[in-house]
């Protein structure tokens, strides 16, 4: 009986190795954000209806929700949350919302401002 590796089982763990880490690159690598097309802040709150705004055109925006004013600030293709009446900061903290599927999220407004492009940069979501 011969001991060691032959040149087949070489390849088999060449083979196994290169498609680990093929599977690897492809599950974790950034999504191609060229392609997602044109961005709109997305303004989901409870019990209205859900609102857009293109992030081409600057703007401030004020909605007013069951605990006070959030204020939106939409700048050079992105959009934040300013100002919010939660105590702990959670809206202001996201910071800038960039890429499609970024979000912050108002707690005491029950509200959620997401970035949505011609097509989503993943797969699902469920909050």
């Amino acid at each position: 009986m011969i001991r060691g590796l032959r040149w087949g089982d070489g390849l088999v763990i060449a083979l196994a190795t290169a498609g680990v880490g093929a599977s690897f690159l492809l599950a974790y690598s950034p999504p191609d954000t060229a392609h997602v097309g044109p961005l709109a802040l997305v303004v989901t709150q409870a019990g209205h209806p859900q609102r857009q705004f293109p992030l081409d055109q600057e703007q401030a925006i004020r909605i007013e929700g069951v605990a006070g004013v959030t204020e939106i600030e939409i700048r050079a293709g992105r959009a934040r949350c300013l100002r919010s009446p939660g105590s702990q900061g959670i809206c202001e903290s996201a910071g800038w919302l960039e890429r499609p599927g970024d979000l912050a999220v108002s707690l005491p407004n029950r509200m959620v401002l997401q970035l949505a492009g011609s097509r989503p940069a993943f797969d699902s979501m469920h909050y």
